[in-house]
């Protein structure tokens, strides 16, 4: 098991603090990370929890066949089975933010890019369609299959997951995955043709090119610096 020392728990904690802040996650809605052990992996605290206060000793360990248990996220299952499948997938976001969970209800899901920074979107939204909660292994792996080789998939009257190489490619992908949200719901109110970017253009390439690590660490620090500082007053507030 992890050490709570481990800066990987404080790294997470950090990231669960920005997702809270940018309104990405509140009571619902949680984050990982794999660790060096592919078999492990640390995970934020689930419903009902303050995660604005998230600290590291608030961090739970798990291991990938570990079950739910009241005081673990229900759908920890999305998270396990995923690292499980691909353990090149390091991070993954599971949000309830408005933009996602308006566009997941759309019966047709525009794919446009129109972001640069977007460039993670896919050209076919992979969507999860049941109604119903990930609340075990199997869903898990239903999952899985629905995500591919996508950076995202939209779950419809539920929200979105998000998933990256990195926690802060995951963080980073997650804040303009619902920025981008956004723009397509408020350009399709209009009903003028859209001009996205050209379809030739290679989205993974401008991905990389866009949002590489130097531009995710840009995003880390600065919305990291608009965390509200942690006292230890603020700690008993959860």
């Amino acid at each position: 098991m992890s050490d709570t020392t481990d800066p990987l728990r404080a790294e997470l904690a950090t990231a669960t603090r920005i997702l809270q802040h940018t309104g990405l996650v509140g009571e619902f809605g949680h984050v990982s990370v794999l660790t060096e052990d592919p078999q492990r992996y640390l995970i934020c605290p689930g419903a009902g929890t303050r995660k604005q206060w998230c600290r590291s000793t608030d961090i739970i360990d798990l291991d990938l066949d570990d079950e739910f248990i009241p005081g673990r996220p229900l759908e920890l299952y999305m998270h396990s089975e995923i690292h499980r499948a691909n353990p090149d997938i390091k991070s993954l976001v599971h949000v309830h933010s408005p933009g996602l969970q308006g566009l997941a209800a759309l019966e047709t899901v525009p794919t446009d890019l129109l972001i640069l920074h977007a460039g993670f979107w896919p050209e076919t939204m992979p969507i999860w369609d049941e109604p119903r909660l990930v609340s075990d292994r199997d869903a898990g792996k239903r999952m899985v299959d629905i995500l591919g080789d996508e950076a995202i998939m939209l779950l419809r009257w539920h929200g979105a997951v998000i998933v990256g190489a990195t926690l802060k490619e995951a963080i980073a992908r997650a804040i303009l995955a619902e920025q981008h949200a956004h723009q397509v719901l408020t350009a399709a109110q209009h009903g003028r043709p859209v001009a996205g970017v050209p379809a030739g253009v290679d989205r993974k390439e401008l991905s990389a090119w866009v949002t590489g690590p130097a531009a995710q660490q840009m995003y880390w620090d600065y919305y990291a610096s608009l965390l509200p500082a942690m006292t230890p007053d603020s700690w008993g507030a959860h």
